[in-house]
């Protein structure tokens, strides 16, 4: 007993070594440190050639080699290396090894072709539980054991052992409180980043920055409509994949798309398809999807160049990331949606707006010359394009005439002609379908000319009336693909537009052309029936008198009176003519002046009543006094041919806003709705229609039989002052 005593008072620690320990293993701030220091001091108390600890992984429950003294470097690698199951432990657990709650096994007990036993080998093993607290087992220590047994020394490195499991789980415990504070701090940082901003690309880069932070990489694919996953945003080693699209036709990211769970593969060089995925320089990832209102929107990716790699809480975090972006990620995107469904209203409000303008252009007028430069300029610069061009069908000669040109380029070659068969415009002509080149140079009939040698992009739109094409709205582009089919079915809009301009301006032509032939022939009625009449008659009288002066002079005389009363009748029928192709009383004293002197001299002439009304300053009308004028003069001219009238009221009222004119008779009237007896009325009608047209008013006619007939027409005047257009 006394020998024994003494072993042990020699091999325990005095007071202060204790104390020290305690301090040491304190302070430590990991397991493997701290254990480091419990075998060292183990190995010094026992006098042992080589004492291990070994931590039990709660995860996988297999025991890790993580504290050595005494080991030979390459053979601590190998325990390293090699994690033991608990079931190793199980054989040698023997009551008969039993010393206090350590085991001593004896060296040929000891499991052969293992690391432990080569470490310990050819002495006994002590293994000595580590347990923490409710005794749950933490971890062994294997110690190489020289000397008999001693049941006091036992006893003081299972104290030791204890002390230590317990700092261990003490540095565990905090090292957890850390990674949570640590994760709630990263949590709390991501939601503040991402739930302050509708960026989609702020958020995206916010998570792979806090994904790079607690993983060291970081990947977030979304699913697009077309259901394919496309990563958004990376942080290395995967930027590289950033716009690339991940298949989601089997494997592991189709089974977190369809099931909304999380996957952890330890060894991605096992796994061929992640292997190609991510690369071969990765071995280990976990992937966890991103869900939003019940279904899988993208996945979250971290990957690591170690197997195994990634725990359980690891998975908890990166599903935690993902639960916090999921929502901003949503909410980004329908904000993006609602930003361009806005842009694109507001795109359609803008075009509408130019569509209205190039309306109001081309209605303004019927005269082409005027109104499809106007119309081509508003088309460049609403639209913003390049440059427009506008070219007419000249179908007699079958070219393309240039009428009007807008951009860089205009106005230089307006009146350039270029047969039908030739170009991208001559195709559109020919075929009367749109013609959208993306790139000219790859187009075999592009004509390029010398000095649009940038043009890359070519867009021609047919003008078609009635099934025939009157010309071709052409756009050009010095991008590649510069002109979209979104431009091609806007432009369509404004090509009908152009198309009705160009018909309706070509039947005002014809209609002027017809109105000014029944002017002449009217003329010529005219000057027929009175002046030529009047003219013959003073020939026959002349030559009677010639005849009397020899035969019988005393009847010379009177002929001669008659000569000079036809003679007279017929240069007041002459004058008469002249006042209405060119009233001299128009120009020197005005409209009203005008209408007066015409109304009495054909009151005078046919025997009618006419009364005529003023109301407001007849200086509002400077400038277009004389389609006004000659408005009245045809309502006259048809209620002396057509109405059978005995009283006319000719009113004018000026304004500062427009002119109205009514001439109202009490004669036969007719029923404006049925097709018109005589050509004369219709021309008469159609011609006040048209002056009216052009100064951009409206014409009424208020008639019914027996019950006379009232012309109404009313021009506008906004936008003319006092002194004119």
């Amino acid at each position: 007993m006394t020998g024994a005593h003494s072993t042990a008072e020699n091999q325990s620690l005095p007071l202060g070594d204790w104390l020290a320990f305690g301090a040491a293993l304190r302070a430590d701030d990991s397991p493997e440190g701290l254990l480091g220091e419990v075998v060292e001091t183990l190995r010094r108390i026992v006098a042992s050639p080589c004492v291990y600890a070994r931590l039990r992984d709660d995860e996988s429950d297999t025991l890790h080699a993580v504290a050595f003294a005494g080991i030979d470097p390459r053979l601590a690698e190998q325990l390293q290396a090699t994690p033991v199951e608990p079931a190793l432990y199980q054989p040698l657990l023997r009551p008969e090894y039993r010393l206090s709650y350590s085991y001593l096994v004896p060296a040929e007990a000891l499991p052969a072709g293992v690391p432990d036993t080569a470490a310990v080998a050819p002495a006994a093993a002590l293994l000595t539980p580590l347990r923490g607290r409710g005794e749950r087992l933490i971890g062994v220590i294997v110690i190489a054991w020289p000397t008999p047994p001693d049941l006091a020394t036992v006893r003081m490195v299972e104290a030791i052992a204890r002390q230590a499991a317990l700092a261990v789980e003490n540095v565990r415990l905090a090292e957890r409180s850390a990674r949570l504070l640590a994760k709630e701090q990263l949590l709390a940082e991501l939601g503040r980043a991402v739930g302050a901003t509708l960026d989609l690309d702020t958020i995206l880069r916010q998570t792979v920055d806090r994904l790079a932070a607690a993983f060291g990489s970081g990947l977030v694919a979304l699913l697009s409509a077309e259901n394919e996953l496309l990563v958004a945003a990376a942080a290395p080693p995967l930027g590289e994949l950033v716009g690339q699209r991940l298949p989601l036709l089997d494997g592991t990211l189709a089974w977190v798309a369809q099931s909304g769970q999380p996957f952890v593969i330890d060894d991605c060089r096992k796994a061929t398809d992640e292997a190609l995925l991510f690369g071969p320089d990765v071995a280990s990832c976990v992937i966890a999807p991103l869900r939003s209102g019940g279904r899988v929107i993208g996945i979250l990716s971290v990957v690591s160049r170690r197997a195994g790699a990634f725990s359980d809480e690891d998975v908890d975090l990166l599903e935690a990331i993902a639960a916090q972006v999921s929502g901003p990620i949503v909410s980004a995107r329908l904000y993006a949606e609602s930003q361009r469904l806005a842009a694109q209203v507001q795109r359609r409000a803008d075009q509408l707006a130019v569509l209205n303008s190039i309306a109001r252009i081309v209605t303004a007028t019927l005269d082409l010359r005027e109104s499809l430069p106007l119309a081509t300029q508003r088309i460049q610069q609403g639209f913003g394009y390049p440059q427009v061009d506008l070219f007419l069908l000249e179908d007699d000669a079958n070219e393309l005439v240039l009428v009007a040109s807008a951009g860089q380029y205009a106005p230089s070659r307006v009146g350039y002609r270029q047969h039908i068969n030739l170009g991208l415009v001559g195709r559109a002509a020919r075929s009367g379908q749109i013609v959208r080149a993306e790139d000219v140079a790859s187009e075999a009939d592009y004509l390029g000319l010398s000095e649009r040698l940038d043009i890359r992009s070519e867009l021609c739109v047919p003008l078609i009336a009635n099934g025939k094409t009157l010309g071709v709205l052409n756009i050009e582009s010095p991008q590649r693909a510069g002109l979209t089919a979104e431009d091609a079915a806007v432009l369509e809009t404004v090509a009908d537009m152009l198309a009705g301009a160009v018909e309706n301006g070509r039947l005002y032509q014809r209609a002027q052309q017809a109105a000014a032939l029944e002017e002449r022939n009217r003329l010529a009625r005219e000057l027929h029936d009175s002046v030529s009449q009047q003219l013959f008659s003073m020939t026959l009288t002349a030559q009677a008198a010639r005849a009397q002066f020899e035969r019988n002079p005393a009847r010379v005389p009177a002929l001669l009176d008659r000569l000079h009363e036809t003679a007279t009748a017929a240069l007041a029928e002459m004058r008469a003519l002249i006042f209405q192709l060119r009233p001299p009383a128009l120009r020197d004293q005005g409209l009203v002046a005008a209408i007066q002197q015409h109304a009495q001299h054909l009151a005078h002439r046919e025997g009618l009543r006419i009364e005529l009304n003023v109301i407001g300053d007849e200086r509002h009308a400077r400038g277009i006094e004389q389609p006004l004028f000659r408005i009245v003069q045809e309502a006259l001219n048809n209620i002396v041919k057509h109405a059978a009238a005995r009283n006319v009221q000719i009113q004018l009222e000026f304004t500062a806003d427009q002119v109205r004119i009514r001439v109202i008779d009490d004669g036969q009237g007719f029923d404006p709705s049925a097709r018109p007896s005589g050509e004369g009325r219709h021309l008469g009608l159609l011609s006040m229609r048209e002056r009216a047209a052009e100064l951009g008013g409206t014409f009424a006619v208020h008639s019914r039989p027996g019950a006379g007939t009232e012309i109404e027409v009313i021009a506008p005047l906004r936008g003319r002052g006092l002194g004119g257009e």
